[in-house]
């Protein structure tokens, strides 16, 4: 079936401020892999981390909130219909996006404001590999989430960086 995630990744705000405004708490259980709806983490990196499984996205309103007075990138995966999507907000406003969708056609990027730093080399890098394979490969899926980790050394279907096993926090609704 695949994945269908999402990731917010904030910096400039401690976790506990950003579940208050996401309207979840702590549970005070862990985890080791993301499996429950919504995990909070902190990264070494310096992001604080939600982890939504398969649980409703939060819409542009919601992303604004949550980057007031902060940064926050923002990462969908769907590998049931091979869409990715990733963007960054600065103090409530949205910068940049970068959007796959497989059903389009393989090479299907869609951008929007000014991608960060290292954008053209992921991309260039993956339409590369997309042009050179001969299998069913979707490699343009990959972008999104390939610029999301060299921002955030975060990457949904790997271990945190510096992991000290059970990263995640199980949060649950308010």
């Amino acid at each position: 079936m695949g994945f269908r995630i999402a990731l917010i990744a904030v910096r400039g705000i401690d976790a506990d401020t950003l579940y208050e405004r996401y309207g979840v708490r702590r549970t005070g259980q862990h985890e080791e892999i993301a499996e429950s709806p919504v995990c909070g983490a902190t990264v070494s990196t310096g992001w604080e981390l939600l982890y939504l499984n398969d649980y409703p996205r939060p819409h542009s309103e919601a992303l604004a909130e949550l980057s007031a007075n902060s940064e926050l990138l923002f990462c969908d995966v769907n590998e049931t219909c091979m869409s990715s999507f990733a963007t960054g907000w600065e103090n409530g406003v949205e910068k940049w996006i970068v959007f796959h969708d497989a059903q389009q056609s393989p090479a299907h990027l869609v951008t929007d404001g000014e991608p960060p730093d290292g954008y053209v080399a992921i991309r260039d890098a993956k339409l590369r590999e997309q042009a050179d394979d001969d299998d069913d490969v979707d490699h343009v899926f990959d972008v999104p989430i390939d610029l999301f980790a060299s921002l955030t050394g975060i990457r949904y279907d790997m271990e945190l960086p510096n992991s000290a096993g059970k990263d995640y926090e199980i949060l649950e609704p308010v």
